[in-house]
C-alpha cells in the first residue's frame, strides 16, 4: 500500500490518494496534523473529480506509527513534511521519499490552485514510477 501525507489530510494527501486509486493503485492518505473526521475540502473535491477521481467521502485522519508500518511506501508533499515526520517518527522516516516536484498546499486558493495541485500530484506520480498516463 501506498501512503501519501500532508499537513491536514484534507487537500493534498487525499487527493493524491484517489488520483493513485483511480489508477489501480492500493493507496491510503493521512495528515501530519490532521483534525481527524474533517472533509476533504470542496475545491479539492471538484479537482480529483475533474480526473475521475471520488473524494466525497474522505474524512482526514492523523498519521500512526501502524499506518507507517503497514505502507510499503510513504510519500510526502515537500522536505518540510518529511522532516515533520522525522521529527515525530524517527527511523520510520526513511520509508518516506518527498514527491518531485513539490507539491505546495492549495489551501485557501481558488479551484484553478487545486487543478494546479491535481496536475502537479500526476505529474509526480508519474516521475516516481507508480503510474504511467
Amino acid at each position: 500500500m501506498i501512503l501519501f501525507l500532508c499537513t491536514g489530510n484534507t487537500c493534498r494527501s487525499p487527493m493524491a490518494a484517489a488520483l493513485a486509486k483511480n489508477q489501480g493503485l492500493d493507496a491510503e492518505s493521512a495528515g501530519l496534523m490532521a483534525c481527524p473526521g474533517s472533509p476533504a475540502s470542496q475545491a479539492a473535491i471538484r479537482a480529483a473529480r475533474l480526473h475521475g477521481a471520488d473524494l466525497t467521502n474522505h474524512r482526514a485522519r492523523q498519521v500512526t506509527e501502524d499506518m507507517l508500518m503497514q505502507a510499503d511506501q510513504v510519500w510526502v508533499m515537500t522536505p518540510d513534511d518529511w522532516d515533520a515526520l522525522n521529527m515525530r517518527f524517527g527511523d520510520l522516516a526513511a520509508k518516506a521519499d518527498v514527491l518531485y516536484p513539490y507539491i505546495p498546499d492549495p489551501h485557501g486558493g481558488d479551484d484553478a490552485a487545486y487543478e494546479r495541485c491535481a496536475l502537479r500530484l500526476l505529474d509526480a506520480m508519474k516521475r516516481a514510477g507508480m503510474i504511467r498516463n
